[in-house]
C-alpha cells in the first residue's frame, strides 16, 4: 500500500530532526506541491504531532515517535513481511503460525501489549503497554548446533540496537537477558519450527521483549527492584527518539549476525558485555543449587562456572537458571 502525503512528510521530518526543512525543500524532495505540504503538516498536527514552523527557516518535528507505524517499518525492512498489532496474546505464537503457512517468508510480528507473553522455561513474561514485543521469523534450514547460538546473537543484536538508537549501554546476563543499570530491560526467547515433511529445523522464531517506556511505578512490587525500562514513561522519551528505528535496527542487526552465525564473531561482544563473568552466581540445575564463579563463555555460548572446590561445569541454557549473588 503506497504511503499517504502525511506519512511521507512525517517520514522526511523524522529523518531530519536535527535541522529545519523549508516547505519548498519538502515539496521538491517528495515531488508534491507546497499546498500539499502545508495540508500534510496541518493534518499531522491534528493527529497530535508537534511540528515547529518558523518563517524563513521551515519545519521541524519536536515530538518523539513512540508509536510504531506499519508503513514505516515496511519501508525500513523491505525484506520482511510486517505484522503490527496494538495487542496480541503472543508474538512468538503468531510468528509460528506464519511459519507453518508460509515457511519461506521472513516476517516481523510486533505488538505493544501481550496478554500471554512467555519467557524461558515456560515462565510468564510481564508484557504491559509501554513495551515493544517483537518476534522475527527466520525461515532457514539451520542445523541444530547453529540454532543454539541464535539466542546469544539476538542478545548482541538487541544490545547494539539500543546503543545505536538510544545511546544506552546494556549488559548481557547469560543467556538471554539485557540489563540496564543493574536491572532487566529486555528478554529473549528463541523457538524452533520443524518442517512437516523433513522433520528438520526449517525456521526459527526469535522473540524479543523490550521494556520501552513503562513507568517504573507500573511494575509489580516484586519486579520494581529487578526490572526497568529504557524510559520512565512516555513523557520521558526524548523528542529525537523513534521507536520504529529501534525495531528496524534490531531486526537488521539480527539478520546480519545470523547470516554469518557459524563464524561466531558476535561472541566477542557477548563476552565483553557479560554481566556475569568474574562474578559469583547461584546455579539452579535440575533439583540442585550451588554457588560458583562464572569464568568464561565457550564457543557454543555455554557458560563455564567453577565451584568453591575448583571443579568446572559447562552449563547449557536449557538446563539451568542463574542468579547473581549480591
Amino acid at each position: 500500500m503506497p504511503m499517504t502525503s502525511e506519512q511521507t512528510v512525517l517520514h522526511l521530518l523524522e529523518q531530519n530532526r536535527n535541522r529545519y526543512l523549508s516547505g519548498q525543500e519538502v515539496a521538491n524532495t517528495l515531488h508534491i506541491t507546497r499546498s500539499a505540504v502545508w495540508k500534510a503538516i496541518e493534518s499531522l498536527r491534528d493527529q497530535g504531532h508537534v511540528i515547529e514552523g518558523i518563517s524563513r527557516r521551515g519545519y521541524r518535528l519536536l515530538t518523539a515517535t513512540t508509536d510504531l507505524q506499519k508503513e514505516r517499518l515496511a519501508g525500513l525492512l523491505p525484506s520482511f513481511e510486517v505484522h503490527l498489532f496494538d495487542s496480541l496474546d503472543s508474538t512468538n505464537r503468531y510468528a509460528k503460525v506464519l511459519a507453518s503457512e508460509h515457511p519461506e517468508k521472513p516476517a516481523l510480528v510486533v505488538a505493544t501489549y501481550q496478554s500471554g507473553g512467555r519467557g524461558r522455561l515456560g515462565r510468564s513474561f510481564f508484557s504491559p503497554k509501554g513495551g515493544l514485543y517483537l518476534s522475527v521469523l527466520l525461515p532457514k534450514a539451520f542445523n541444530l548446533e547453529s540454532a543454539q547460538l541464535i539466542t546469544s546473537a539476538a542478545s548482541v543484536a538487541a544490545l547494539q540496537a539500543i546503543e545505536q538508537v538510544g545511546g544506552m549501554r546494556c549488559q548481557i546476563k547469560w543467556v538471554n537477558d539485557l540489563y540496564l543499570e543493574g536491572r532487566k530491560v529486555c528478554g529473549i526467547l528463541t523457538e524452533g519450527v520443524l518442517g512437516v515433511e523433513s522433520g528438520r529445523l526449517s525456521a526459527v522464531v526469535v522473540g524479543i521483549g523490550i521494556n520501552f517506556c513503562i513507568p517504573q511505578a507500573a511494575f509489580p512490587l516484586e519486579l520494581q527492584g529487578t526490572a526497568t525500562s529504557l524510559f520512565d514513561g512516555p513523557s520521558s522519551v526524548p523528542a529525537s527518539f523513534d521507536a520504529n528505528l529501534l525495531v528496524a535496527s534490531l531486526v537488521k542487526n539480527l539478520h546480519a549476525l545470523v547470516s554469518k552465525l557459524p563464524d561466531r564473531s558476535f561472541l566477542s561482544v557477548y563476552r565483553e558485555r557479560s554481566l556475569l563473568l568474574g562474578r559469583k552466581v547461584t546455579v539452579h540445575q535440575d533439583r540442585q543449587t550451588f554457588s560458583a564463579t562464572a569464568v568464561s563463555i565457550d564457543d557454543e555460548a555455554h557458560l563455564v562456572v567453577q565451584d568453591d572446590q575448583g571443579r568446572q561445569s559447562v552449563l547449557s541454557s536449557a538446563e539451568i537458571s542463574i542468579r547473581l549473588e549480591v
